[in-house]
């Protein structure tokens, strides 16, 4: 079967063989496997692919273990999503990770606190999401291995600090900053990876001082000058009472669904959801358990909200957040 590679793909492929380094080889080989075409024809290719970008990472993470930075260029994703925290230095990056987190990073007035890539799970009801703190973006310091980081999660949230003096110049630093390490923060992802090897990162954003006396004054300064780059959210990290507005925007802008299995007469299991992205089907949910139940699907009944229970729904039905599903064969 022949392969019919697109000139997208063609285009990548001249650009791999052109590129100089390691960590430019591997992003476009990511590219090169999100558009070749999936079929039979393209299976070997597929296996290449996905053979040498296992290479080039292990490669990567051999070479942070034997300098100072250690395994730093992946963070292994766990839980319902994966969250990068980024910013300039005194953001409250750190301060988001202690706030929402049990993880316990060195949280201080001075800049560069944080020198390597932290994790911690933020408990959000019956799931966990993964939070990575991350070194500042400066033009004191700045490694291209933050960037990738970045490009690797599923959400980037921009920390801006509005007690700051300097806040414009450093939002626009960290974004320019970014860019040029081939990562471009966006509110909506329309093509993750591009033939040159750049990629794109959905990002929200987070105000922190939402408790400092000029932080109005300087956030309509921030809006007037630079709009409302993406969705954001003000808070103050002194004050417990937003923790939970602070963790529902961040599971908001992830945009996944929960989904609660339930076996034939029997109750639903609510202690382990399913997660799926937002606009997740039926059909999607039931390969997700397993594709043999998926191949033989007829129709599911679905619980939930503006619904009647038990209602019979096809494989294309579109799942809300909460659903419960029993899958029938």
């Amino acid at each position: 079967m022949p392969a019919n590679l697109t000139p997208e793909y063609l285009e990548a492929e001249r650009n791999y063989r052109a590129a100089k380094t390691p960590e430019e080889k591997l992003q476009l080989l990511e590219y090169m496997l999100s558009v070749i075409p999936k079929h039979k024809g393209t299976e070997k290719l597929q296996s290449d692919l996905k053979k040498k970008i296992a290479k080039f990472s292990a490669e990567g993470a051999k070479k942070g273990a034997a300098s100072r930075r250690g395994s730093m260029f992946n963070i292994s994703r766990e839980g319902a999503g994966q969250v990068a925290l980024t910013g300039a230095p005194n953001a409250g990056k750190s301060s988001i990770l202690d706030l929402l987190t049990n993880a316990r990073p060195e949280v201080a007035d001075y800049p560069f606190t944080t020198i390597k890539p932290q994790p911690g799970m933020l408990e959000y009801d019956n799931i966990k999401i993964q939070l990575v703190d991350l070194p500042p973006v400066s033009p004191d310091w700045f490694e291209n291995w933050v960037a990738g980081i970045i490009r690797n999660a599923d959400l980037a949230l921009l920390v801006v600090n509005l007690a700051s003096d300097t806040v414009l110049e450093e939002n626009e630093f960290v974004i320019q900053r970014l860019s040029e390490a081939k990562l471009h923060l966006v509110e909506k992802v329309n093509q993750r990876f591009h033939p040159d090897g750049s990629a794109e990162i959905k990002t929200r954003m987070v105000f922190t001082h939402a408790d400092h006396p000029d932080a109005p004054e300087v956030l309509d300064l921030f809006r007037e000058a630079l709009g409302d780059q993406f969705p954001s959210l003000m808070v103050s990290l002194a004050d417990p009472a937003g923790t939970r507005p602070l963790a529902d925007f961040i599971f908001e802008s992830l945009e996944i669904v929960r989904v609660y299995t339930k076996s034939p007469g029997k109750p639903p299991d609510f202690a382990d959801p399913v997660t799926l992205p937002r606009g997740a089907t039926v059909m999607d949910f039931a390969i997700n358990i397993h594709k043999d139940l998926a191949r033989n699907l007829k129709f599911a009944r679905i619980w939930g909200n503006n619904k009647y229970d038990g209602q019979k729904v096809p494989r294309d039905y579109l799942l809300m957040d909460q659903d419960v599903v029993e899958l029938r064969d």
